[in-house]
């Protein structure tokens, strides 16, 4: 009743006054959910990009740590120490100021209730010692060890999102992991950005323009120029190119190459990253195919390879990309900061071939880990065969064009393989809870060094099945790999001893195989100028194109008005 009621008055502003972001999710499957810490919680259905503010924005193009509600931070010498100014004049929604009180109480909080409020209360965990409000606009943190990537890992959209501060004065009277945040007749989600959430349906939320936003009235920015903000369901590649040719989407989630060209000959106010082959801006994601490492058969390195050599990753480029992007040797994204640390390590992908694609190798690996094959497929000591039933994620495009590839290249090798759709909330249930024991994913880590990636592998993140795990979820534990993880930790990027315990860590890593590489995630996204120009591309590079990240609104706040609207 309340999307209805909204919608009425939505329609009453003019398309042309309207931002319309796909939801690359398809559907919110919780739309009554906006605990930014909650599992279920789908943050990029304008949550994360027009609903919440970031202390910090790291700008890909630029690598800046872009100010916002912060105006700067400091550590000590000792990288164990960061004080981080605010902004005086930044407000909440509800006309109450956002203070240092608020920074204190979102860490402790989030501290409090690891690992349950996800992957920032583990960081939170395991990184903040104490957290103090020095006056109303500084805050003290004292880490738990020397950590000069601190500030860009937990509040500088380092990958997708960040550590969202919470209006004390509302969540301190809840508790966090069971309070929704949603309640459109008290104003919630209460935040300090821009726009308010008026509608939350399954297949549609609007945010509306707040003209009382502490940016503008400050002078610290302009009004965006849109009135709403709008994420819509498409549902498939098909309508979604549809509503692109019809102008009723101002920015696409991914096309294929094909589809792409068909979209821009049809309508040529539609454009990607480039203008030209291969069009795609580089994903700092790569994809790659997880498991549950502490279910048999996948708790046996020798079976986790043998799936990696059933996998012809050309032809995952070619036919599920088509041709758009290139195979993937490991996990971090082909940017120049990890060139050096891939050529360092020619020696370990000499003997641990990622790339490698032979079934016959494959079979081999399977009969050496004590597997024979009964009938078509391979199976364990009591002839039951081995199943590979790999989860993916509903709205994920290139999840839902690469699981039949994978999936019939492990059937020709002799694994009973099969893939499982399913919408967001259940799929990361599926994988938090173990419930999962194999799935598609993608490798959100390191930008600038590989430490965040390796992290990702990193024992903390492990539960027994049924308890919430993080990180990459696979479950794996490996205390020599855990050592050199926490000595990267405290060893700045530039310092030469990086490579050397990134070069060890890999060794241990590539040898057990928690996870398979696949590829670089070449994103053709797509952004219409029919409505509304100054689109991010490689020419107008202000911000990586990324709309579904916390990123967003950098985007949001620069778009204009088309000439003629």
């Amino acid at each position: 009743m309340l999307g209805t009621a909204a919608t009425s008055f939505a329609q009453d502003v003019a398309r042309e006054d309207q931002l319309i972001f796909e939801n690359i999710s398809e559907r919110v499957t919780t739309p009554e959910n906006y605990n930014p810490y909650l599992p279920s919680t789908l943050q990029h259905a304008g949550l994360q990009q027009v609903g919440e503010e970031s202390l910090f924005y790291y700008n890909y193009e630029t690598g800046e740590m872009v100010p916002w509600l912060a105006e700067g931070y400091e550590f000590n010498a000792t990288f164990d120490e960061v004080t981080i100014k605010l902004r005086p004049e930044a407000k909440w929604s509800d006309g109450q100021p956002f203070t240092a009180d608020d920074v204190v109480f979102t860490l402790n909080m989030l501290k409090a209730n690891a690992p349950s409020l996800g992957g920032w209360s583990v960081d939170a965990k395991t990184w903040v010692k104490d957290v103090a409000a020095v006056d109303a606009h500084t805050v003290k943190i004292t880490l738990t060890s020397p950590n000069p990537r601190y500030m860009l890992n937990a509040f500088g959209v380092r990958i997708y999102g960040t550590t969202m501060i919470v209006p004390k004065h509302i969540w301190e009277n809840e508790d966090p992991l069971t309070f929704s945040n949603f309640d459109l007749a008290k104003g919630y989600p209460v935040s300090t950005s821009p726009y308010q959430l008026i509608v939350s349906t399954q297949t549609e939320t609007i945010w509306q323009r707040r003209d009382d936003w502490w940016g503008a009235a400050s002078g610290f920015k302009k009004l965006p120029e849109p009135l709403q903000v709008i994420f819509r369901t498409a549902g498939s590649e098909e309508r979604r190119s549809a509503m692109a040719g019809a102008n009723e989407l101002d920015s696409l989630w991914v096309l294929g190459r094909d589809n792409f060209e068909k979209v821009v000959a049809n309508n040529p106010d539609v454009a990607s990253w480039f203008n030209e082959p291969p069009y795609a801006y580089l994903d700092p994601c790569p994809r790659y195919m997880a498991f549950n490492t502490t279910v048999a058969p996948f708790d046996n390195a020798q079976v986790r390879w043998a799936v990696s050599q059933a996998i012809d990753r050309n032809a995952v480029v070619d036919i599920a990309w088509e041709n758009l992007t290139v195979p993937s040797k490991w996990m971090t994204p082909d940017y120049p900061p990890f060139k050096p640390y891939m050529d360092a390590a020619a020696d370990l992908f000499a003997q641990y071939d990622t790339s490698l694609y032979d079934v016959a190798v494959s079979a081999q690996t399977m009969e050496a880990a004590g597997y024979k094959k009964n009938g078509e497929f391979w199976a364990d000591a009591s002839g039951n065969p081995i199943k590979v039933d790999i989860v993916i994620r509903e709205g994920e495009a290139d999840q839902t064009r690469m699981a039949p590839v994978v999936t019939q290249l492990l059937r020709r090798a002799g694994f009973d393989a099969n893939f499982v759709l399913s919408d967001i909330a259940s799929f990361t249930d599926a994988l938090n809870s173990g419930r999962a024991n194999a799935w598609l994913d993608v490798s959100c880590g390191g930008v600038s060094d590989p430490y965040a990636t390796f992290e990702l592998y990193h024992s903390r993140h492990a539960a027994p099945i049924g308890e919430v795990a993080t990180g990459a979820r696979t479950r794996w534990v490996n205390a020599d790999y855990d050592k050199l993880v926490e000595a990267m930790a405290v060893t700045a990027a530039d310092d030469p001893k990086m490579q050397t315990l990134a070069h060890d860590a890999l060794a241990i890593w590539l040898k057990e195989l928690p996870a398979v590489p696949l590829v670089q995630a070449a994103l053709l996204t797509s952004f219409n100028n029919h409505y509304w120009t100054n689109w991010p591309t490689a020419v107008n590079n202000y911000v990586h194109p990324g709309f579904w990240w916390a990123t967003d609104l950098l985007m949001v706040t620069e778009v204009k008005k088309a000439a003629g609207n």
